[in-house]
């Protein structure tokens, strides 16, 4: 999609700057819309060792022997176990979003509407990759032979018990890097005391889900995670793979005879979780 050029975005707001109507019609259209929420910014990448494929680069990984792989299928839809091969090959998917805007609805709105839905759109594919990535998190953390069985929290998250949970994956050398929750649950960590708990202040990162950090793991939160699940995962290149063959493009997909601008927003990734020695699961149960 082309890019309006800073020049030319100068040479517009002079044209409109000319005269008081022209003021006027400017300023309306910077009027921002009334929103519910902030638009959603995804985080399950932090967990996992990205890596951007070549052009004819199939993403095959060796595995150590006795280890099992969860991947995403190729489909995107569900979560496969791969057990005996030597080689594991993460499947790739796609995840897309088409959004659609009447020409006379844009021009009906008091803002950019078509910029709107683009963001809208992209905020909707972070989130299903999300869900995505914590669905596989999930997998890796059920098996029935993971070393780590999920962590029973009964009452508030205290301190107590993420130790425990830090100490499950720390024994085998692996450093706590992440510690994944809902924002309902986060609540109990803020009550504790900041020798603790550094909490971090920063709005640009508090914007993208890290909330502090605790003994040297990141904090970040996610709606995409359910309350009551705060998952715990170790250093990213022990723990999973994101092969990405196509990062997150737009293209113009307009229908000029139903005067439709339309996007085309898509990604071509995979998803591959493969030491369960790596994550630990924490289960909630509120009282």
């Amino acid at each position: 999609m082309s890019q309006v050029t800073n020049e030319r975005k100068y040479e517009l707001f002079a044209k409109y700057i000319t005269t008081p109507a022209n003021r006027s019609r400017l300023a309306a259209t910077l009027v921002s819309p009334l929103r519910r929420r902030r638009d959603y910014s995804s985080v399950i990448r932090k967990a996992f060792l990205v890596e951007t494929l070549l052009d004819g680069v199939v993403p095959l990984y060796d595995k150590d022997p006795n280890v099992t792989a969860y991947v995403v299928s190729e489909e995107g839809e569900n979560i496969v176990a791969v057990a005996k091969p030597k080689r594991v090959h993460i499947p790739l998917f796609e995840i897309a979003a088409n959004p659609e805007i009447s020409i006379a609805e844009a021009r009906a709105r008091r803002f950019d509407l078509v910029q709107r839905s683009i963001d809208l759109a992209i905020a909707e594919v972070g989130a299903e990759e999300d869900r995505k990535g914590f669905a596989t998190i999930d997998a890796l953390c059920t098996d029935p032979t993971t070393p780590n069985p999920d962590l029973a929290i009964t009452g508030n998250l205290t301190a107590n018990s993420l130790a425990d949970a830090f100490a499950n994956i720390e024994r085998t050398d692996v450093r706590v890097a992440y510690v994944f929750l809902n924002a309902k649950d986060f609540s109990d960590l803020r009550k504790w005391d900041r020798d603790t708990l550094d909490v971090e202040t920063q709005a640009s990162l508090l914007r993208t889900g890290l909330m502090g950090t605790l003994w040297g793991a990141k904090i970040v939160t996610s709606r995409i995670v359910p309350e009551g699940t705060v998952y715990v995962t170790g250093e990213p290149e022990f723990f999973g793979r994101i092969p990405v063959r196509q990062e997150l493009t737009v293209i113009s997909a307009d229908r000029p005879s139903a005067r439709m601008i339309g996007f085309s927003i898509f990604e071509n990734i995979g998803i591959g979780a493969y030491n369960p020695y790596a994550a630990q699961r924490c289960v909630i149960t509120r009282v």
